[in-house]
């Protein structure tokens, strides 16, 4: 089932005005986000509700100033992306037409695009994933905003 525009904020709907409790740079340039109560699976810790920008260009900016960008050293963004923790989500914007998503965190926005080190991307690869409790997955790329389950959470 694909997911418009217009409907893809009811997914984030219990999220907003929540704090994450973990921001943090992952692998290369990817980011995570932890929101909702702790669970353990396998030998990780993730909220019930996880986030995962993946294979994306993005810039983080505070106001008018940017912060940080996917290209940015992994200090800098490591520093940037914690900020967010102080902050509760509180809109997801999405841009159907250029496949751009924001995340507004209060003052500040992750703007999530699609990957320009990638020459040719498949239905199959997602800009980002929102892991949710009973094991629904949303996810964002070139096949469009997809809702389905997911048995494990990376």
């Amino acid at each position: 089932m694909k997911a418009t525009a217009i409907d893809i904020r009811e997914y984030f709907e219990p999220l907003l005005e929540l704090r994450p409790w973990k921001a943090k740079l992952g692998y290369g340039s990817f980011l995570t986000f932890e929101f909702g109560r702790r669970v353990k699976k396998y030998e990780f810790v993730h909220g019930e509700w996880h986030l995962w920008i993946y294979l994306a260009s993005w810039v983080l900016y505070h106001g008018k100033r940017k912060l940080a960008d996917s290209d940015s050293d992994r200090k800098v963004i490591s520093v940037a992306v914690r900020r967010l923790e102080d902050v509760a989500l509180s809109d997801v914007k999405f841009d159907l037409e250029n496949s751009k998503t924001t995340f507004v965190f209060d003052d500040f926005r992750l703007i999530v695009a699609p990957p320009d080190f990638v020459e040719e991307l498949d239905d199959d690869d997602d800009y980002w994933l929102l892991y949710m409790p009973e094991n629904r997955l949303l996810t964002a790329g070139p096949g469009g905003v997809k809702v389905g389950r997911s048995d494990t959470v990376s």
